[in-house]
């Protein structure tokens, strides 16, 4: 442990030298050899490649987060005739094992009948798959 310590503290050692001589270096001395304007014009190049995959990176987690979304919000069973859905919902209002909150069937909308069907298909189904 000790000698890794001390390797450590060598490697602490070079690297703040090198630092501290580059910074001592005028900007003349670092470039020596080198067009600035290429130099520069190659960095700018590095800097918009990186953003390019990043972003495609970004892009790619979106889609996939959106893909993901569509699955789970898709309706269980896409096309379902609406006074099945109310047969279904007066017989399960009529279960002790579910709950329906007090209103009348004939008050609901198409819509909510359908959405709740929906729900309440998709909750039995979890509860059967679960066993």
């Amino acid at each position: 442990m000790t000698d890794t310590t001390h390797k450590q503290d060598e490697l602490r050692k070079f690297f703040k030298t090198q630092l501290d001589e580059l910074l001592e270096m005028s900007d003349e001395e670092i470039l020596e050899g080198s067009d600035p304007e290429v130099l520069k014009i190659e960095g700018m190049a590095m800097i918009a490649a990186a953003k390019a995959k990043i972003g495609g990176r970004r892009m790619a987690a979106a889609k996939a987060a959106m893909a993901n979304r569509k699955v789970s919000t898709s309706p269980i069973i896409s096309a379902v005739n609406i006074d099945d859905a109310r047969a279904y919902l007066q017989a399960a209002a009529n279960d002790s094992r579910i709950t329906i909150a007090a209103r009348s069937l004939g008050e609901m909308s198409d819509a909510d009948i359908i959405r709740m069907y929906t729900q309440l298909n998709k909750l039995q189904q979890d509860i059967s798959g679960s066993k």
